[in-house]
């Protein structure tokens, strides 16, 4: 064996042992003094000890079980020791090896309030997992599952579910039983509608529905008043329907990138209390005068809508507006004079995206802009010289 590759190795295996040593005595210390809560993540164990089975105590006392970034691979050897854990409220087993269904003896944990099995393997969901009625969080991100079984409408208590990254292409009409739902997270699936009951869920708060196929919004969604954060972004979107926007008032971001969008409502100004707003890279030509409207917007990015050619005069009047981003809109021609008004812009980029940029603006515009206490970086600006002079300055 190659010296070096040899005292490789030797470190390697002894700072393994180590991990494991770590975990024995982690796992005797929760023991000893009746812990809540142990810690076994990244300590690369390829298989959960049956210790955690054979000490009583820990049936009685565990609560919380980390074994996230570890090395498991077969679930049914991780419920088989995890099942006399009937106490257990939260367990994360994310970032493992775990593949195919998760196990069905993973549905004798009646208990559990919170579980992760982000970034592992895992094709499908157990149909026992109808046992979890007091599942107040779920997450299972980045796995390659396909749909949620019958049993999930049991989870009442759902306030938080994490579906990203999976293979899901319907989302199932029992999503209705969720009333308690908060957080959805349904982003980089397969979805090409979302089902009517999604109305269900009236304290909704954050929904994202980003990387999918959609190209209509459901009726249903103008009852989930309370959203304050809506991600639609990379779908086939064509339209933000009017009459949604009327009825969440409430939304703080709104991103709406990577769509077909040709046009913004007239009515975009309800959404008073919106921070952040992305329609970058549509079929946009322009924003409605009633942008301005949106006393609170903090951030705007219309960057890469190739036909996009003039911004309102009313942008003057988004007075916390931080950053402008029109970046790729070689058919944006000029400023509104009102842009000077921006008296918290940080951050104003025009640059056109081919060999010269195009945006063209008068001296005074940029040097209010930037002689401001809070200066602001101008990129992409063509500033107009006098009636003399030819051509302008870049920046």
């Amino acid at each position: 064996m190659c010296p070096r590759f040899g005292d490789s190795y030797t470190r390697t295996t002894v700072a393994s042992s180590i991990k494991v040593d770590l975990a024995y005595h982690r796992i005797k210390k929760t023991a000893d003094k009746k812990l809540s809560v142990l810690d076994l993540s990244g300590c690369g164990i390829p298989f959960v000890f049956d210790e955690i089975r054979m000490v009583p105590v820990l049936g009685e006392c565990l609560l919380d079980l980390n074994l996230a970034r570890n090395s498991l691979f077969n679930s049914d050897s991780v419920f088989v020791v995890l099942e006399h854990l009937q106490n257990l409220k939260r367990l994360s087993l994310a970032n493992n090896f775990l593949n195919g269904k998760l196990s069905e003896l993973s549905g004798s944990l009646p208990h559990l309030e919170e579980l992760d099995v982000d970034g592992n393997q895992l094709t499908a969901l157990p149909a026992s997992c109808g046992n979890w009625s007091n599942l107040k969080v779920f997450s299972c991100g980045g796995n390659g599952i396909k749909e949620l079984p019958d049993g999930a409408e049991n989870w009442e208590k759902l306030e938080m579910c994490n579906l990203r990254e999976n293979d899901f292409s319907v989302i199932p009409a029992f999503i209705s039983k969720w009333k308690r739902m908060k957080r959805l997270f349904l982003g980089s699936n397969k979805f090409k509608e979302v089902p009517e009951e999604i109305g269900e869920l009236v304290e909704l708060v954050e929904l994202d529905l980003r990387k999918n196929e959609l190209t209509i919004l459901p009726d249903g969604l103008k009852k989930c008043v309370e959203i304050e954060h809506l991600n639609l972004g990379d779908n086939k979107l064509t339209e933000l329907p009017q009459e949604l926007i009327v009825c969440l008032t409430k939304i703080r971001d709104l991103y709406l990138y990577r769509n077909k969008i040709e046009s913004l409502p007239a009515n975009i100004g309800v959404l008073r209390n919106c921070e952040r707003l992305s329609v970058s890279k549509n079929n946009l030509k322009s924003l409605p005068e009633t942008v301005g409207e949106c006393e609170n917007l903090k951030e705007l990015y219309l960057n890469g809508n190739a036909k996009f050619n003039s911004l309102p005069n009313s942008i003057g009047s988004l007075k916390v507006l931080r950053e402008l981003g029109a970046r790729g809109c070689p058919k944006l021609k000029s400023l509104p004079k009102g842009v000077e008004e921006c008296d918290n812009l940080v951050e104003l980029d025009v640059r056109s995206g081919g060999k010269k940029d195009v945006c063209k603006v008068p001296p005074e515009v940029t040097g209010r802009l930037e002689n401001k206490d809070i200066q602001c970086k101008i990129r992409g600006v063509v500033v107009k010289k006098g009636k003399k002079g030819k051509g302008g300055k870049k920046k």
